[in-house]
């Protein structure tokens, strides 16, 4: 029996899904497609559809309404994500790393919950990871160009 291929996946991969005009979205689709139809296990942290949305409506200014439609569509009509709850010892393994990796907690609690969750990748577009994921032990997944990714910081839908 073959051993099943699971992934976290970070807020901002979910939510460039989630926004067609994001200059990211054609990279991240295709990895979450793939993801979607059975070829990995998306693991998603069980918060992070309602981070999504803040990072939707209250950095890149999408519309509220249509947000919180596409988050619930996404919540409700894909059943092959694995939504996971962070252990107690997984808290405590986040702050662990961070003191060991000299790196944010934020960051630490994706790696404590790779190793929480069995996965053998992250898939992010945050370059940070690259470096961090390789002193654990995780495959770094970054489906985003460099010329793309320079876009991200002045991109947002507000007028």
């Amino acid at each position: 029996m073959a051993i099943e291929d699971r992934r976290i996946l970070d807020v901002n991969v979910l939510a460039i899904y989630l926004v067609s005009d994001h200059p990211g979205n054609e990279h991240v689709s295709s990895i979450m497609e793939e993801g979607l139809s059975g070829v990995y296990t998306p693991l998603i942290m069980n918060i992070l559809p309602i981070r999504t949305y803040w990072i939707m409506t209250e950095k890149w200014g999408c519309d509220k309404a249509e947000s919180a439609k596409a988050v619930k569509y996404f919540v409700e009509n894909y059943d092959r994500p694995h939504y996971y709850c962070l252990q107690r010892q997984t808290l405590t393994r986040s702050f662990e790393l961070a003191e060991k990796l000299n790196h944010d907690i934020y960051d630490c609690v994706y790696l404590a919950a790779a190793i929480q969750e069995n996965a053998s990748a992250i898939i992010t577009t945050d370059t940070n990871f690259q470096k961090l994921c390789k002193r654990v032990n995780l495959e770094y997944i970054n489906p985003i160009p460099k010329e793309v990714l320079k876009r991200f910081k002045k991109w947002t839908q507000k007028p």
